[in-house]
């Protein structure tokens, strides 16, 4: 039986390595020393975000981490593209191969909503693989069309 809840401190741990399950899925190129400055940078992250400005849910099989995601939250000027100036960012949602299409992902994301709404989140947004993009379209997400361009300025290699 799978139960959920938000992580805590003392999950930190199977928190990192979940996103390095993540990643190892979805960015095979890099090489283990990335992946272990990620392993460390990610440590001192959660320390000091985790259940501040950024919530993990987690899908639990007894002891056992089956999935996960990253809710961060972000607070900025109002606008009217953001009218509370809060959003949030849904990333790293996974789901260990064998607890896959189960509805544990979609349960953990509807989690997220349900807070955001209670946040009075403006919006959510997300970056979908192509295995998540139905999931996400039947829970209302929308492709972002917009009349800016998205940039960014990479300032580490």
């Amino acid at each position: 039986m799978i139960t959920y809840r938000k992580a805590n401190s003392s999950d930190i741990p199977e928190v990192i390595k979940m996103r390095l399950g993540y990643m190892h899925e979805t960015h095979t190129e890099l090489s283990d020393d990335v992946f272990d400055e990620i392993a460390h940078q990610s440590e001192g992250y959660f320390q000091e975000h985790l259940n501040r400005d950024c919530i993990v849910y987690l899908a639990l099989d007894g002891e056992k981490v089956a999935a996960c995601i990253f809710f961060l939250l972000i607070n900025k000027p109002a606008s009217p593209l953001f009218i509370t100036g809060k959003t949030g960012t849904l990333m790293n949602v996974f789901t260990l191969p064998e607890y896959r299409r189960k509805g544990i992902a979609r349960h953990l994301v509807e989690m997220a909503i349900s807070d955001g709404k209670e946040w009075d989140l403006s919006y959510i947004e997300l970056r979908s693989t192509k295995d998540g993009y139905p999931l996400y379209c039947s829970l209302d997400f929308v492709e972002d069309k917009s009349i800016y361009m998205s940039m960014k300025l990479k300032l580490v290699e």
